[in-house]
């Protein structure tokens, strides 16, 4: 047994001193990649003016900015994109085809990283970890290459993105509980000193009491919408207009609601990034001879653009204040870790689409609105019965319908005889021909080889055997699948919801704007090509070569033996 561990660390050690011979780039102290949840690229154009010079503006000018970086997969959600970020994987490969997915075995849906095997530590909730994510990630590598003393450290409001960004390998990931930060028992068993001081500072609780105040410049606010337009959420005690308070339902005392409204705020990103200095300082990232990764997403866009809107007040507020929240990172970093000592990313895990009613306010009768997903469930379930027949008594054709994945009851296609396949293209064609509906694809469509339209490669994409339903469908654009009359969402396949930032930002790459075809799963590549460590199992996008310098190295030495 000895003897292989032994003969395992004369590997790593031998394919660390490869990769390091031919490696031409000075190797960063820490790589920082950072995701803004639900961040379009539009943002970056559309606010641009308004940027001050230390954040997105100092990214975009000292770095490499990819305005041509988009999701190649259907299902545009946050567990899917942060899947992709540090894995170059879609879900066909990962296994996050969905924020969740209906499970045929046990007739439960699954979030894409419960786990019933973990528990949570530093606070309440259920169990947590990367269990149903296939694969590796960037850090994952990392820690192996470096004989796993390199450090990653993952940090976000939302589990999944923690979670997912992290990978299998990291020293902990950590999301917020209410008033702390919490991690999971699969990665420790306790929380590190420097958190829970963090988490007995108070900090979370002092913004108790405040408000959101609108502070942009008039400049900034063109082509935004009204501040109080009927469509908008107002829920958590924030009402519809500025200024919004900081309470949740209760202005007298701290509840549950106060960390809802809390996370809908700017204030939400300021407590994250104070957790993520706090992690860089207590674990000293960056600064202890090795490569270290720290992964962060801001979560707080995703709350505000799905209650008000891409063309909201509230998302113009919040974008800029995102700019100082990135201003305040670099500058963090240049201190702690030194200029030009680390290597960032900055992407999104999705965009957003248009609340419907904002554009049938200006163009009645628009293609644009609301679907219910009841009503295409029973337009399926009745070209089922029109085809075969009732099912079973108190038995239904279809079981379950779940981020756009029908799935039939196999019991009743068992009872019924009926063929599955057969089942589920009659399901398809009357999906297909809802309202509101652009396509939809057969399991038996999904696997065979190619693709007849590029629609159906993404979908592909999001296709993985055993997790998606029988039918797959996707919804024509500007149409959202919600009901009620208030908020936006986001998922499908169109560029509002995949186009997204890519800056890449270090001593290793050479500043420019390219438009060149990219996607996020191009970062986890490409920060394997400029530190040299091995690529993500599987992965699918390709190394951002125009973005790296070439710097001259000294010819690449033979490794012994080869």
């Amino acid at each position: 047994m000895k003897r292989q561990h032994l003969l395992s660390a004369f590997f790593l050690i031998g394919l660390a001193a490869s990769i390091a011979w031919t490696q031409p780039f000075k190797e960063p102290r820490l790589v920082v990649v950072v995701s803004i949840d639900q961040f379009p690229f539009e943002y970056l154009v559309r606010f641009g003016g308004a940027f001050g010079t230390g954040g997105f503006r100092r990214l975009m000018t000292d770095g490499a900015n990819f305005t041509n970086a988009s999701y190649k997969h259907a299902m545009n959600t946050t567990g899917p994109g942060h899947a992709v970020i540090l894995s170059g994987t879609y879900g066909n490969q990962n296994g996050i085809i969905g924020n969740s997915w209906y499970d045929r075995a046990t007739h439960a849906s699954v979030y894409c990283v419960e786990d019933k095997h973990a528990a949570i530590v530093g606070g309440q909730g259920a169990g947590r970890s990367p269990a149903n994510f296939v694969g590796s990630t960037f850090g994952d590598e990392l820690r192996i290459v470096s004989g796993f003393r390199a450090k990653v450290v993952s940090v976000s409001y939302k589990d999944r993105a923690a979670i997912l960004l992290g990978g299998y390998l990291a020293d902990a990931a950590y999301w917020m509980a209410d008033s702390c930060f919490v991690t999971s028992t699969f990665y420790t068993d306790s929380l590190p000193t420097w958190a829970q001081r963090f988490n007995v500072s108070g900090l979370v609780n002092s913004y108790f009491g405040r408000n959101w105040e609108q502070r942009a410049q008039a400049s900034a606010l063109v082509g935004t919408d009204i501040d109080d337009a009927t469509y908008e959420e107002s829920g958590n005690g924030l009402g519809r207009v500025f200024p919004h308070p900081i309470t949740g339902r209760n202005r007298d005392r701290i509840t549950s609601s106060y960390y809802s409204a809390l996370q809908a705020s700017p204030f939400g990103n300021d407590v994250v990034l104070a957790f993520a200095k706090a992690a860089v300082n207590g674990e000293q990232l960056g600064q202890r001879g090795v490569t270290d990764l720290l992964c962060i997403s801001f979560s707080a866009n995703d709350v505000v653009g799905h209650a008000f809107g891409p063309y909201s007040r509230e998302v113009a507020e919040m974008t800029l204040a995102t700019d100082s929240v990135i201003a305040g990172l670099l500058t963090f970093l240049d201190a702690s870790v030194g200029a030009g000592n680390y290597l960032a990313v900055l992407t999104s895990d999705h965009g957003v689409a248009p609340v419907p009613e904002y554009i049938l306010a200006h163009r009645k009768g628009a293609e644009a609105g609301r679907i219910a997903t009841d009503s295409i469930v029973a337009r399926c379930e009745r070209a089922l019965l029109f085809a075969f027949g009732p099912p079973p008594a108190g038995s239904t054709w279809i079981e379950n319908e779940s981020d756009r994945n029908i799935t039939l009851r196999t019991s009743a296609l068992a009872a019924r005889r009926v063929d599955r396949n057969a089942a589920a293209r009659i399901v398809a064609e009357a999906a297909a021909r809802a309202p509101g509906v652009a396509a939809a694809f057969t399991q038996d469509d999904l696997q065979r080889g190619g693709a007849s339209s590029l629609l159906e490669e993404k979908v592909k994409r999001s296709f993985y055997p055993g997790r998606s339903g029988d039918v797959f469908y996707v919804l024509k654009p500007y149409y959202i699948d919600a009901g009620g009359s208030t908020g936006t969402t986001h998922g499908e396949p169109y560029d509002y919801s995949a186009h997204v930032p890519l800056l890449l930002y270090g001593s290793a790459i050479a500043p420019g704007t390219y438009y060149s075809e990219a996607s996020p799963a191009d970062i986890a590549p490409t920060l394997s090509a400029v530190t040299g460590v091995e690529f993500p199992a599987g992965r699918e996008g390709r190394v951002l070569v125009e973005a790296l310098k070439q710097i001259s190295a000294a010819p690449a030495k033979s490794v012994p033996g080869h």
